[in-house]
């Protein structure tokens, strides 16, 4: 019990200080050489009760808080405020919604840092250029509280079904799922998009199941009701103590909510399921059937064993072998040979991909060392 008390104690004492700069902050409205933030606290108990915009502006415009607020809304259709009078009344975003008076009202803030917010005298202030907004509903009940440290907000509009050329599987419903490995290459986010079809509903992991038996590049481990693997092409995500598999549901990238069960989420027609291997929810995917067509083939008839392998492991197949590249769990290149019998001794025990080149493609293979 101490323990996990103590390990409660460091996540909120981490969460509570963590620090958010405009870096982390992904959806700019707006159009302009200057820049300001805005951040939006619902305060309803939830995990994401507080987003970060950026607002982009010229000068000689003179925007003010209020401006802020109505380009969101403008720009973002799952954003709506009501104000009168230069006084904010609601504001509602997807599923999170505070009504004035009822039983609050919204303060509002302003500061050089979100560490650095005070209240200020509404939404009227005019704008500075590097300076953060806030809005924290609860202003005398039981007293006004600066918005806390927020999750950058995606745009509603930066994916949808039209975006998605290949579907996988066969039926009149319609899924996104979304696996988003945390990293990036060559600048671009290491994150995936499949459209499956089916017909009436499907679980989370039967949706895993569909993408691993269609292709040839993506496989997934589930044990104890959790997903504990992925491995996509040359990237993989491998549970430990530093970090694990999160869960989102939603129907867009704007309103991902937090699931703790995978085994519980259902799947019904255009609903999205994610898949993150760090903080941040999954964002904005390449499709993956696009970005990896080029190295995919049958390999029905190529055989790689033992595996698990102690020691030696030998490729089985017609096809001549150009090249057999081989990758830790972390996507590191760990050994490259072009022969159809490898020795693995020195390779430390874990997961690995070998991806063998042929004349036709490259074929991806999960091994397991031991």
């Amino acid at each position: 019990m101490r323990r996990i008390t103590f390990l409660l104690f460091v996540f909120l004492t981490q969460f509570v200080f963590a620090q958010f700069t405009s870096e982390d902050v992904k959806f700019y409205v707006g159009e302009g050489d200057q820049t300001a933030y805005m951040v939006i606290d619902f305060k309803d108990e939830t995990d994401d009760r507080s987003y970060a915009w950026g607002f982009r502006y010229n000068a000689s415009e003179n925007p003010t808080f209020q401006d802020i607020l109505e380009t969101i809304e403008m720009e973002e259709p799952a954003f709506e405020i009501d104000q009168t009078g230069g006084f904010l009344n609601d504001i509602i975003y997807n599923n999170h919604s505070q009504l004035s008076g009822e039983p609050d009202w919204w303060s509002t803030w302003s500061g050089s840092s979100i560490e650095m917010f005070e209240m200020n005298g509404g939404i009227g202030e005019v704008v500075e250029n590097g300076m953060w907004y806030g809005c924290s509903y609860g202003f005398s009940n039981p007293e006004a509280e600066a918005p806390i440290t927020p999750i950058p907000a995606y745009s509603s509009l930066w994916l949808n079904h039209n975006d998605i050329e290949n579907w996988i599987g066969t039926g009149s419903d319609r899924s996104l799922v979304i696996v988003d490995f945390g990293t990036s290459t060559d600048s671009v986010e290491d994150s995936f998009v499949f459209g499956i079809q089916y017909d009436g509903s499907l679980t989370a992991e039967e949706a895993l199941s569909i993408i691993e038996n269609n292709t040839n590049y993506f496989s997934y481990t589930f044990d104890s009701e959790e997903v504990t693997d992925v491995q996509l092409d040359i990237h993989s995500g491998q549970n430990s103590a530093e970090n694990q598999w999160k869960y989102y549901t939603g129907t867009n990238l704007s309103n991902w909510q937090t699931a703790t069960d995978f085994n519980q989420i259902q799947l019904t027609n255009n609903s999205w399921v994610g898949l993150s291997f760090s903080e941040r929810r999954p964002y904005i995917p390449q499709e993956a059937e696009t970005v990896l067509k080029s190295t995919k083939f049958s390999s029905d008839d190529l055989l790689v064993y033992p595996n698990p392998v102690a020691s030696n492991i030998k490729i089985q197949t017609e096809k001549e072998v150009t090249a057999v590249n081989i990758y830790n769990a972390a996507g590191q290149l760990v050994l490259s040979s072009k022969m159809k019998n490898i020795d693995l001794t020195h390779l430390q025990s874990g997961f690995y991909q070998i991806h063998i080149s042929t004349n036709e493609g490259v074929a991806i293979k999960k091994l397991i060392k031991k």
